[in-house]
């Protein structure tokens, strides 16, 4: 029986099943103690088991107690073994250059040994390979990376190695996807998930699904790569695998950004954050700060993104700042660019290329070398035209030239390199450069879609060329043009979930149809704007086209005008594209647009049906003589405007003398708002007010009973209501 147990422990230390292996170690102890050898072996297991649950620090200890037990004993078996442990655990806390020496110290033993079957020097030799691979992917050399694995994988085969064949194919399929090569990345991956449960390792399992989610992810499909982590993220709690559950959080992260849930994004990021704090991983804290500012990027939010990148930037680890450093620099000298810092943009997008130029590769899942040092090129010489900085544009243009070339079957790269070279010829003086862009947006905007944020920058300037050969020619059939290709944008924007670009893109509608002198139109499109602004919290964007909407208002009595004379195409443009800020779309992400505020005058609850009020509060002293004629004239606003707002629950506006006027609808009720001033922070009030009212499910039923019934509001509700009021309202 003793004998079968050992060789039990052999199968569960080949397989991986450590956890197996301690349960057996603990029953032979118990049964009869462990010899010196078993010891050593015991603590082998423990250091593995803290590796699965991503407990690295108390890992890397338990082996480096198992070495200094295995040299006192001159066990140079177990002394390799604990080196390897070491390593394993190490290369996690990103203490490069100590597991180089450690795998060093554990080959120059291995040759020394003369007494060992070959069998076992094998195996462990595989395994050196094995983790040199894993050090110089952590090193950023990634050639010597692959073929170290090669090199296990080999030797592995021959061995019939399984364990060890279901991690260095699962590297294979992580390194291969980080260089962009997806179909090799998915045949690694899935043949080591097939290992995997051909085995019933459940890590491998799980670190193969992940993988398997981030090629998916690539792919688009997001479904997919939500589903599985959702069903990892399960069974990592389940078993206490810390580190696998924030980087399930992690990948779901970046999920909800793509799918512009803002909200989920930042909540999963923050996770990972927590476990990774707790966990003490520096690079992970890193890169979780790192992602939580792409969120704040996204949403409009410079200084908040700002200050993240900067974070992730102070708190990357020695011996991972060349692989890190230059990515996070190249994003804060994107912002600083956005915030109108040009010199220090200058300044970090310069550095990111110099350590850049000095590394083969960068390796993150949302990022690779070759692209982000075409990326960070193309930033510095579109923040260079705009900052009228010519000098050394062309010279950047031929670095961008000499990577394209090097990298001749990158189709991502060379749409960079020809978009910024239209860009270049769109920003010189004359109109034959300005149509050479042209050219070069428009085969770009036809092409397959390798990276959305290509193809979009290329009919977002195609659009900008566009606009000024209308402004100089006013030919209608320019404007046609330009319709149609914010058509194109318009779906590219639903298809990925981008919902910065789908408001601004019916903004930039909504000014066509005002040029086009189709007034209610463009109310519509710019409404339809600011609700998908508001429900994905585009704060700043939903503040803009707010006062844009509050523009057009105060200036509605000379639109009509405009349409009464029917005034020719040409003297639309010259008159409005000032007014209107016709001439460029909202790319630029002002951090400091005026929050103004609101004063309130007059709320009203009405029965949509009839306008019947049911509540009224007076903030200040107002013309109208009672609060049914005040309610008359919300609801035949209402009424008039069903045709041109129809989506329920949306919000709106009007003007009527110094007066703005927003209302919102819910069941059977119209909550109608009286103000002066700005309508964004009204609006905000509005929604505040309904949110807190319909979660109220007492005073809730009774407005809707007094709706049914004609009957009066009870004093405690009415009390209660104005309380409410005075809260949101009342600064």
């Amino acid at each position: 029986m003793f004998y079968s147990k050992i060789e039990q422990l052999e199968n569960n230390l080949i397989n991986g099943q450590f956890k197996e292996a301690l349960e057996l170690l603990n029953s032979i102890e118990k049964k009869s103690g462990l010899s010196d050898d078993d010891i050593l072996i015991k603590k082998y297991v423990q250091s593995f088991i803290c590796l699965d649950n991503g407990e690295f620090r108390e890992g890397y200890k338990m082996a480096q107690e198992m070495m200094k037990l295995a040299q006192e004993s001159f066990n140079l078996l177990r002394e390799i073994d604990a080196i390897i442990a070491c390593v394993e655990n190490g290369s996690q806390l990103s203490i490069i250059n100590e597991c180089l020496d450690l795998i060093s110290q554990g080959e120059l033993l291995l040759n020394n040994i003369d007494y060992m079957p070959l069998v076992q020097i094998k195996y462990r030799e595989a395994y050196f390979y094995y983790l040199k691979g894993r050090i110089y992917y952590d090193m950023n050399k990634i050639r010597e990376s692959i073929e170290y694995f090669k090199k296990s994988y080999k030797i592995r085969l021959d061995l019939k190695d399984t364990y060890g064949l279901i991690w260095t194919l699962y590297n294979l399929g992580t390194l291969t996807y980080y260089i962009g090569d997806f179909k090799a990345s998915q045949n690694y991956t899935l043949e080591s998930l097939e290992l995997a449960r051909e085995k019933k390792n459940l890590v491998g399992i799980i670190w193969n699904t992940i993988n398997l989610g981030w090629v998916k992810y690539h792919e688009g499909d997001l479904e997919f790569t939500k589903k599985k982590a959702h069903d990892i993220l399960k069974i990592a709690k389940k078993n206490n695998y810390k580190h696998i559950e924030a980087n399930c959080y992690y990948l779901l992260g970046y999920y909800y950004l793509t799918k512009g849930e803002f909200e989920k994004a930042l909540e999963s990021f923050k996770n990972t954050l927590k476990i990774n704090e707790q966990n003490n991983s520096i690079n992970q804290i890193a890169h979780a700060y790192f992602s939580m500012g792409m969120v704040y990027d996204q949403k409009g939010e410079l200084k908040k993104s700002l200050e993240l990148y900067t974070k992730s930037l102070d708190t990357i680890g020695i011996d991972d700042k060349a692989r890190l450093r230059p990515i996070y620099l190249v994003a804060i000298g994107k912002i600083y660019g956005e915030l109108g810092e040009f010199e220090i943009a200058k300044k970090n997008l310069l550095e990111a290329l110099e350590l850049l130029h000095k590394e083969e590769i960068v390796i993150l899942r949302t990022h690779r070398f070759n692209i982000s040092i075409a990326k960070a090129y193309y930033y510095l010489i579109h923040l260079s035209i705009e900052n009228d900085d010519s000098k050394n544009l062309e010279n950047y243009l031929e670095k961008l030239y000499e990577i394209n070339l090097k990298n001749s079957d990158n189709k991502q790269i060379d749409q960079i390199y020809r978009l910024t070279k239209g860009i270049i010829l769109k920003s010189k003086e004359r109109l034959r450069d300005k149509m050479q862009a042209a050219l070069i947006f428009k085969d770009i905007s036809k092409e397959n879609i390798i990276e959305h944020e290509i193809s979009i920058e290329a009919m977002v300037n195609l659009c900008e060329v566009l606009i000024y050969e209308l402004e100089l020619t006013g030919d209608l059939t320019i404007l046609t043009e330009i319709e149609d290709l914010s058509n194109q944008i318009l779906k590219i924007a639903q298809s990925q979930y981008l919902y910065n670009l789908l408001t601004e893109t019916y903004f930039l509608k909504a000014k066509i149809a005002l040029i086009k002198l189709e007034i209610d139109e463009a109310r519509a499109l710019l409404t339809k704007a600011q609700k998908i602004a508001n429900q994905h919290e585009l704060k700043l964007l939903a503040n803009k086209i707010s006062n844009e909407h509050d523009s057009i208002l105060a200036n509605i009595d000379l639109w009509e005008e405009r349409m009464a004379m029917n005034m020719p195409l040409q003297e639309r443009i010259n008159e409005s594209k000032h007014e209107f800020l016709f001439s460029k779309m909202i790319r630029s992400k002002i951090d400091d647009i005026p929050n103004n505020a609101d004063d309130p005058i007059y709320l009203v609850i009405l029965k949509v049906i009839d306008g019947h009020c049911l509540y009224s509060k007076s903030f200040e002293d107002i013309h109208f003589k009672d609060s049914d004629l005040i309610a008359g004239f919300i609801s035949a606003i209402n009424i008039f405007g069903k045709e041109a707002f129809s989506s329920s629950g949306s919000i709106d506006r009007i003007r009527h003398g110094e007066y703005l006027i927003i209302f919102q609808s819910k069941e059977n009720l119209l909550f109608g708002y009286v103000f002066k001033g700005h309508s964004y922070s009204a609006m905000a009030k509005l929604e505040k007010l309904l949110f807190k009212i319909t979660d109220n499910k007492q005073i809730f039923q009774e407005l809707q009973m007094l709706a049914n019934n004609y009957v009066e509001m009870s004093n405690m509700t009415k009390i209660e209501l104005d309380k409410i009021c005075d809260q949101y309202f009342i600064k």
